[in-house]
């Protein structure tokens, strides 16, 4: 984790009489009435410290020391308490205290600080355990394991630094996935309303990024734009407002720090300025005063990868000479998956191959990008193939992929799932590069496609083991409870509504298996519904089967699990296709997503390209005419050999083969996708 330079200022927490609402009290009273643990969120600060490897050459667990740390730890609750106050730091740290205030899930904390020497914040995102505090070095230290990638701003060499705030987290209470919210500004001030100890907080020149981080037992972290964050807001913390702690440096260069209550939060992203109505906590000692180089940390809400709105698009854009029916004939479209490195010139930059693309690489994410796409759909993959640049890169521009397991897999045995699963925990797929959590660009999991309707739906009945054996190894390896996944499913209107078992509705049978097999129904929170869908927008959101009520709203009142339509969007070939049914369908997706947003996930249009293989010059086949994009002339050929492959396989039978590079010319589906997403 790394923050803006901007954040690097002198913390001087000397005393409880700085905080705004400050009282004293032990931390024996901390735990609420629904959690037997503590619901305090504690800030400790210390003038200098250091981070070194439990053991030399250790990377794995390391030792954090505070020298001459100060007395207290001041705290606030999580919501929906209100409570502000210290604790003597002896108190909070001691043995029984902690365990009390913890149990047996180690706290996840923010360390913010500066490097001796360097006047620039920087940030680790950490588990700490057994606090010790020793009388006669007036040191205080925690074994701290560092999470996520936050590693990577580190060797296994000793860290000095200075101007120390650690931030220690509640624990998320029974296991649910929760977040912790950061953001910043240049400048902070409280303005008094008409409302008695209401107060407006104006944050200047903010972010444009925040951080979020999961409480523990999750594991997380992100940074992304502030403006994929207030969209959210309504789900984030829908059964109560946040409590959060405002703090920074006065003219005088003390610290200043205030305990809020916020709502009615508003992001103007064109003068980069954040407004909140907040109710004070407490007292305020001393006058308001503006803040400079203002952190602001809000307690914990619900989270979802998912971008509100979630714009997105399938993708499966292979160039001219691609058919799903020879491609294992070939190494480059060896098992279709084209978000593997070496077909690096058709969604990237660069080729990785031993043939450059340059100047003709068609860097697909990047056009995404331009046109208002924040999520990708992908179809397939082979876990042996090294697929971290394509998530990096989309990490990069802020676009969230939903990542795949084929059709091939599910139709194996148990015995192949075993050998294949924990493959895709592995760094180059869908983990981050330490293989300790998911890959920050992975927002959800799909495993199959329409697999119901192949062979008489032959094999849906596997999909839906390989589903709970797919979670159970994600809980194994300790990955993030936040990805959910889902089985991308067919989409048939079959009459009446509301039959026995709810089969009658479009993907309610389907729906039904797979919530209530006895192998998934504990999970049912970790899922989510996968339609592909090409119907209306009033079919989907007005009035399904003549009932008044939106297909969409029925199905989460039937089910209660959150719905990412996986395809939506209608063939040019169909004879009733105009742009503006697409154009509807997708607006009206994302306007339910944003009214609703713990109902819908994002909607993903059917596709980015036409399929290369299916299209006609005049859209005479139905399959081939989806796309934004049609394949023009081709503009390179990449002809690819041995070293540019990793594994040998048999059914490669034409050799290494060639990747071909051509133009994407916009279709009619081009200009509705963009006009609903831009």
């Amino acid at each position: 984790m790394k923050f803006k330079h901007f954040l690097s200022w002198v913390i001087a927490l000397a005393s409880c009489s700085l905080v705004a609402g400050c009282s004293t009290s032990d931390s024996s009273d901390s735990a609420t009435s629904d959690d037997q643990y503590s619901s305090r969120i504690h800030v400790i600060a210390s003038k200098t410290g250091r981070i070194a490897p439990a053991q030399p050459g250790s990377t794995d667990s390391w030792i954090l020391t505070l020298d001459n740390p100060e007395p207290t730890a001041l705290w606030y609750t999580d919501r929906p308490s209100q409570e502000v106050g210290s604790t003597p730091l002896e108190d909070y740290i001691n043995a029984a205290s902690w365990r009390s205030d913890y149990g047996e899930v180690n706290p996840n904390a923010t360390v913010l600080f500066q490097r001796t020497g360097s006047d620039e914040l920087d940030g680790l995102y950490v588990s700490l355990s057994k606090p010790s505090y020793n009388e006669k070095s007036k040191t205080i230290t925690f074994d701290a394991k560092i999470l996520n990638d936050t590693f990577d701003q580190m060797s296994a060499d000793t860290l000095a630094f200075t101007n120390v705030t650690i931030n220690v987290l509640n624990n998320a209470v029974d296991d649910k996935s929760v977040s912790s919210y950061i953001q910043y500004a240049s400048q902070a001030v409280l303005q008094p309303t008409a409302v008695s100890d209401q107060y407006k907080v104006v944050m200047s020149d903010a972010g444009p990024d925040m951080i979020w981080v999961d409480n523990a037992p999750g594991q997380y972290s992100d940074s992304r734009p502030m403006s994929y964050f207030f969209p959210q807001w309504p789900y984030v913390f829908k059964d109560s407002p946040p409590n959060a702690a405002l703090f920074g440096t006065t003219a005088t260069g003390k610290l200043k720090l205030y305990f809020l209550t916020l709502t009615d939060p508003v992001y103007d992203e064109a003068s980069n300025q954040v407004s909140y109505t907040a109710k004070l906590l407490g007292q305020t000692s001393g006058a308001l005063e503006i803040i400079n180089q203002a952190v602001l940390s809000i307690d914990s809400g619900a989270f979802s990868r998912f971008p509100v709105p979630g714009k997105g698009t399938g993708y499966q854009a292979f160039g001219q000479g691609y058919d799903p029916s020879t491609a294992n004939k070939t190494y480059i479209y060896f098992g279709s998956d084209i978000a593997r490195k070496q077909t690096g010139s058709l969604w990237g930059t660069q080729s990785y191959l031993s043939q450059s693309c340059e100047p003709y690489c068609r860097d697909d994410i990047k056009t995404m990008k331009s046109l208002g796409i924040n999520l990708i759909r992908l179809y397939d993959w082979d876990p042996r193939n090294d697929h971290s640049q394509f998530l990096d890169y989309a990490d990069s521009l802020n676009i969230k992929v939903v990542v795949p397991i084929s059709n091939w897999l599910p139709t194996q045995s148990p015995s192949v799932w075993n050998e294949q699963v924990p493959s895709y925990f592995k760094p180059g797929n869908f983990s981050n590069k330490n293989g300790t959590d998911w890959h920050p660009a992975v927002a959800g999991v799909i495993i199959s496609n329409e697999l119901d309707r192949e062979n008489g739906g032959q094999y849906y009945g596997n999909v839906i083991g390989l589903v709970a054996r797919f979670i159970q190894e994600a809980d194994k390896r300790g990955f993030s409870k936040n990805v959910p996944v889902g089985v991308p499913v067919t989409f048939v209107p079959q009459g009446a509504p509301f039959g026995p078992g709810g089969q009658n509705m479009p993907s309610w049978k389907q729906f039904n298996q797979l919530l209530t097999d006895p192998r998934t129904a504990p999970y049912k929170d970790r899922l989510m519904l996968c339609p592909n869908t090409y119907n209306s927008k009033e079919y989907l959101f007005e009035n399904a089967e003549s009932t008044g009520q939106g297909w969409v709203q029925l199905t989460y009142k039937q089910f209660g699990v959150p719905i990412l339509f996986t395809e939506i969007g209608l063939s040019r070939a169909e004879s009733y296709f105009t742009p503006a049914f697409v154009r509807d369908q997708l607006q009206g997706a994302l306007a339910y997503q944003k009214a609703n947003p713990q109902q819908i996930l994002g909607a993903m249009h059917f596709q980015f390209d036409d399929k290369v293989w299916k299209q006609t010059p005049n859209d005479t086949d139905t399959e081939g005419a989806y796309g934004m994009y049609h394949h023009g002339a081709i503009v390179k050929q990449l002809q690819t050999v041995a070293s540019d492959f990793n594994f040998q396989v048999g059914e490669a039978t034409d050799g290494y083969g060639v990747l071909t590079i051509d133009k994407l010319d916009p279709t009619r589906t081009y200009a509705p996708v963009v006009e609903a997403y831009k």
